[in-house]
């Protein structure tokens, strides 16, 4: 009485081994695209990083010049500088 039931476990037991196989192939696709996506991210995060330590260097040095008392600017600032506008 089983016999004839063996051929479609079988093809059940074929169907579901393909189908497991089937969502591990697309989920290791779907992580390695996300892995390059978040190493995408990193790098965009390093950079907006970069930018901001620019920008704190930047106040930093425009504050000491702008500290400097103006009797002083003779001496601390290039002439350039204080020349006016073309």
């Amino acid at each position: 009485m089983m016999r004839w039931l063996l051929p479609y476990a079988a093809g059940g037991a074929l169907v579901a081994f393909l189908g497991a196989t089937g969502l591990a192939w697309r989920f290791a696709g779907e992580v390695d695209r996300l892995q390059a996506r978040a190493q995408t991210l990193n790098t965009m995060l390093a950079s907006c990083n970069g930018r901001v330590a620019d920008l704190h260097q930047d106040k930093e040095r425009d504050h000491a010049l702008d500290s400097i008392p103006d009797s002083d600017l003779g001496r601390s600032v290039p002439d350039r500088w204080l020349l006016p506008a073309e």
